[in-house]
């Protein structure tokens, strides 16, 4: 037969620590403590939504160049007076000899009819049209 020792059992908690129904006391949520969280929270949520709309005053800013960009071509375009017999397709910076706003990738003129298009794509797959009547 082997002796085997068999663990000492561990004492009973002391009724000190001990809360009622036989709970340790949990920590008491002072006022302060519960308004230094709220204004966590409220910063938290303020920052959000300052980013956000951040984010969104961006990418409205830079639709606005775009946008201005593709009418200043067209106006170079229309300039031209293109014929209403002509249609035909070329890059913006043949038309317009500046460089494309910042955050295009692609920018193209489509003259038909004497109406002129021009469509400019954007980072994302967006893309910009600025139509010309005749």
């Amino acid at each position: 037969m082997s002796k085997r020792r068999r663990p000492a059992p561990s004492p009973p908690p002391s009724p000190a620590a001990a809360g009622p129904a036989g709970r340790r006391d949990l920590r008491e949520v002072t006022p302060e403590m519960r308004a230094r969280t709220q204004r966590t929270f409220v910063a938290i949520l303020v920052g959000f939504f300052a980013l956000i709309g951040l984010m969104v005053a961006t990418l409205s800013w830079q639709g606005r160049a775009v946008r201005d960009y593709a009418v200043r071509v067209a106006g170079a375009v229309q300039a031209t007076q293109p014929s209403p017999q002509l249609s035909y397709t070329q890059p913006c910076t043949q038309a317009l000899s500046e460089p494309l706003p910042r955050g295009a990738e692609a920018c193209t003129v489509t003259v038909e009819g004497g109406r002129v298009t021009v469509t400019v794509t954007v980072q994302g797959e967006r893309q910009y049209r600025v139509t010309r009547p005749e």
